[in-house]
């Protein structure tokens, strides 16, 4: 994933950091949700299930954020 350099330059290092807190966030959320018995999950799911599952939208949800994370590091750095 390509960013513009002018959104990579204003990047900061507490930018980063709330990517990371929103990606733990994520796979807590997983978590969470894993604990819920499958069968449970697939009736919940089924009350869910316009654009996709949760499951789904929490997974699209941690590559997405996992992309930015890779897409902003080095940005907002002091150069040495």
């Amino acid at each position: 994933m390509m960013l513009e350099q002018q959104l990579l330059d204003r990047i900061t290092a507490e930018d980063r950091d709330a990517l990371h807190d929103v990606a733990h966030l994520l796979r807590r959320t997983e978590g969470a949700w894993n604990r819920i018995e499958r069968g449970k999950q697939a009736e919940l799911n089924a009350m869910h299930h316009e654009e996709g599952s949760l499951a789904l939208c929490l997974r699209r949800a941690q590559q997405a954020v996992d992309e930015l994370i890779v897409a902003v590091q080095g940005a907002g750095q002091v150069p040495h």
